[in-house]
């Protein structure tokens, strides 16, 4: 019993064209059903053609590369004229003009446009003059490798293909059902109406049936737009797919045939695996930190964080123009100050440095979204987040200087306000501070979940913020703890915010995606400086791909679940991204 037999095979050609095809499936044993994917129209007027029979012999040779063209052709032009030599691309289009009694004086093996033209060339005079007879989406090669040859070729369009789309929903109900064995395509113009008709189902319909194409150039078309090819005939003849075809089934009995899912179907080729992406980056997602200082003409890199700056308010402009060009919407400004004291009043000082720098940034690009860093450690002697009195961080007095500070970044500018001091109604202190000064619209973007992370450490030293006692564990999170998130993230959900974030990011891809499925807020992820610094150190020594690993690591953030992602490498990925 042959391979073919029960399978059934989709026939694409054209409507008038099928027959001998499916004639010769069925005779293999197979169960052709036809679907035109294409249409052949003529394109020559007859009257043009029959004027141009009367001047054939001014031709050394007519080339056609089709049966279509031979088809379109001699119905016009009587073959008992007298005809210059003629070539055909291969056997198909050889016996096309065998039916019409023209018999061709060149057919190379290899059927080719390509191999065709470099048999011509070797048998033309310089100023040959040819006649090439052909579709409209005839590939421009074999025209041109004569003229590089030395002969004047002059081009005669006598059909064109177009898609043919009435079998649609009978091809998409076929591949949903997986009840096509086989899609066989013999040109790359079925391949691009194939794509049209399935849209962005592709990939997914056609991952469970194997493609024939009937040679290499349909099967390049196939795999540019994405389609696996698993049977392409050396021989670019029905008869040559339909041996390929029944020597691939041939194999069915000697591959695996244990119960399980191809998932590898959807990553044969870049484009397919393209087309299935889950998760993609943009620009848009991402929120650049910037850390100005007092002074003048200061760019000075942090040392635990190679290419992240203090800048000072002289220097901003021109970062703040590289941060625009490169497409990034949104910045978040913390600030160094050069005095510090124990209640941190430069953090809510009129003339402060995150003040100052906001106004800046706003004059300079209305359009950016300014975000403003909002807490006390920057700024207090003692560098803790809030009141200090005995040692020990006071919750309720911190909150006044928090909304102090909340309205004095408004009255700046800012446009959204980023409270991270984690005490305990913050939220709801800061938006009350903020409507009864008349920045209702200010949203607040909560560090609802921060936790007392290792991570921080690279930051302390860019923000000059590492406390100068004990630590920060009575008021940041434990990074054992799960469900607590939940309780800090509705508190502020109740309270006011706008969003809510994760604080660090890559440690608490979890808490992400549980935060994502339980509050529906926008949600951002900070992807903090230890994590920066960490793949910075070790891309400098060599031992990973920088680009590789940050697109994976953002790639993986977003896929938790983060709408927005806080990062030192938005400037870098935004390049990447352009490339």
């Amino acid at each position: 019993m042959g391979a073919l037999v029960g399978k059934t095979v989709l026939v694409t050609r054209a409507k008038d064209q099928a027959a001998p095809f499916s004639a010769k499936l069925r005779e293999a044993g197979a169960i052709p059903v036809e679907i035109p994917l294409i249409a052949i129209r003529e394109a020559a007027r007859p009257d043009a053609l029959a004027a141009l029979a009367t001047r054939l012999g001014d031709y050394d040779w007519l080339v056609f590369t089709s049966a279509n063209a031979v088809r379109c052709f001699f119905p016009y032009v009587s073959p008992s004229q007298s005809l210059p030599n003629v070539a055909a691309v291969g056997r198909k289009t050889a016996a096309a003009l065998a039916e019409y009694g023209v018999a061709p004086a060149l057919v190379p093996d290899d059927f080719t446009a390509e191999r065709l033209a470099v048999l011509l060339a070797g048998r033309l005079r310089r100023g040959a003059r040819v006649l090439f007879v052909k579709g409209d989406l005839a590939r421009p090669v074999l025209p041109a490798m004569l003229r590089e040859a030395g002969a004047v070729v002059e081009e005669l369009t006598v059909y064109e293909t177009v898609p043919d789309a009435s079998g649609r929903e009978q091809l998409l109900s076929l591949l949903r059902a997986r009840k096509v064995d086989v899609v066989t395509l013999m040109s790359p113009s079925a391949v691009t109406s194939l794509v049209r008709l399935l849209g962005r189902e592709a990939a997914f319909l056609l991952s469970g049936t194997a493609v024939a194409c009937i040679g290499p150039v349909t099967k390049d078309a196939a795999e540019r737009e994405g389609i696996a090819v698993q049977i392409c005939p050396t021989d670019y003849t029905a008869d040559g797919i339909i041996r390929a075809m029944e020597q691939y089934f041939s194999m069915e009995g000697t591959r695996m045939t244990l119960p399980f899912d191809r998932h590898r179907r959807l990553r044969q080729t870049a484009a397919i695996r393209a087309m299935v992406r889950e998760t993609h980056l943009h620009v848009d997602d991402f929120i650049y930190p910037l850390f100005v200082v007092e002074g003048s003409g200061i760019r000075r890199e942090v040392s635990s964080m190679p290419g992240v700056y203090h800048l000072s308010l002289d220097r901003l402009p021109e970062e703040i123009d590289d941060i625009a060009k490169l497409g990034i919407r949104a910045v978040m400004v913390f600030g160094v100050p050069n005095e510090k004291d124990e209640v941190g009043s430069q953090a809510y000082c009129e003339t402060g440095i995150v003040q100052r720098a906001i106004r800046q940034i706003k004059a300079q690009h209305p359009e950016m979204v300014v975000i403003a860093d909002t807490c006390l450690c920057e700024y207090t002697s003692h560098g803790h987040c809030g009141v200090v009195e005995n040692d020990q961080v006071l919750n309720d007095p911190s909150l006044e200087l928090l909304a102090k500070t909340a309205v004095s970044q408004a009255q700046a500018g800012a446009d959204i306000i980023a409270p991270s001091n984690m005490m305990d109604g913050f939220v709801a202190a800061i938006r009350r501070g903020l409507d009864e000064a008349g920045f209702v619209n200010v949203p607040i973007m909560s560090y609802a979940i921060k936790y007392a992370s290792a991570f921080y450490g690279p930051f302390r030293e860019a923000a000059d913020s590492a406390p100068q006692f004990g630590d920060r564990k009575t008021y940041q999170m434990d990074p054992a703890n799960r469900l607590e998130a939940f309780r800090e993230a509705e508190s502020d959900v109740k309270e006011g915010a706008d969003f809510l974030m994760v604080k660090p990011a890559l440690a608490y891809m979890d808490i992400i995606r549980d935060i994502k499925n339980r509050f529906p807020l926008p949600l951002v992820a900070y992807n903090v400086s230890g994590e920066y610094s960490m793949i910075k150190a070790a891309a400098q020594n060599g031992w990973i791909d920088e680009k590789a690993v940050v697109m994976e690591m953002l790639t993986g953030m977003k896929r938790a679940g983060a709408d927005l992602i806080i990062t030192y490498f938005a400037k870098d990925v935004a390049r990447w991204l352009a490339e």
